[in-house]
């Protein structure tokens, strides 16, 4: 006999409230704050990468006053604390993920081992941290700017075509002047030579956290894989269902 409306909503939100639909949910919600760090990583290392678009490099001809920031930094500013607060939310959300829909499960001892093994002491993961610690609970950091110019051709005895290259950088011995970097974020400074390319940072960072999210996503694909596709396949169904009952006028 065919289902009433009424009796339709009344199983989906019983699936909805279940163990199944909530694990989806959570992975949901893990993917779109990987998607915002993905995203904002991209955006900055475009900022920093865009050396060869004159009309890109045009947008920041002004030359300040001494005491003033280059729109070149100051862009920088902006997107650098983009990518270091979407940095720590992503860490935030997913442990809170893992906790409320994993806690005392073996899968949660696994994480936790992934954990302490590639990312709890991993040096460039704990600066990224602190450097989010410095930049909202201190200062920005001081950016320099390189230019490097190079002749490309000769249009005569007067007049050479020049092509510039730019990179934006830390200063190590500016970042060491603050003491509160932890152990593990101080050995990545001593690590490095004078000067930290942005660009070469901000990689070696996405590249670890986007490995690490490869594998839970796996992870999780590996552990829910049957309970989601008895989720779609019930969604699917109910759905239709209720197109009918919806077209029949059955709402008691």
């Amino acid at each position: 006999m065919p289902r009433s409306y009424s009796s339709i909503r009344l199983e989906m939100e019983k699936i909805e409230n279940s163990l199944h639909i909530r694990a989806y949910v959570k992975m949901r919600e893990l993917s779109l704050s990987f998607y915002t760090f993905k995203e904002n990583h991209q955006m900055l290392k475009q900022h920093l990468n865009a050396n060869d678009d004159m009309d890109y490099q045009l947008q920041f001809e002004y030359k300040p006053l001494r005491w003033q920031y280059h729109p070149l930094q100051q862009e920088t500013y902006r997107l650098l604390l983009n990518f270091v607060a979407s940095a720590m939310a992503l860490v935030e959300h997913t442990r809170n993920i893992v906790r409320d829909t994993y806690s005392n499960c073996q899968f949660q001892r696994e994480y936790q081992n992934k954990i302490s093994q590639e990312m709890k002491d991993a040096p460039v993961n704990k600066f990224i941290q602190d450097l989010r610690s410095h930049i909202l609970h201190n200062k920005f950091p001081f950016v320099g700017i390189q230019f490097h110019h190079q002749r490309i051709s000769s249009l005569g005895d007067s007049e050479n075509l020049c092509s510039t290259k730019i990179r934006l950088t830390f200063s190590r011995d500016g970042l060491l002047k603050w003491d509160k970097w932890t152990k593990p974020a101080r050995e990545y400074l001593d690590s490095q030579g004078d000067l930290i390319f942005i660009d070469v940072l901000i990689d070696e960072y996405y590249s670890l956290i986007e490995s690490f999210h490869l594998w839970l996503n796996k992870r999780q694909q590996e552990m829910h894989e049957s309970e989601y596709s008895w989720l779609l396949d019930q969604w699917e169904e109910l759905y239709k269902e209720l197109d009918d009952a919806i077209l029949a006028k059955r709402f008691d």
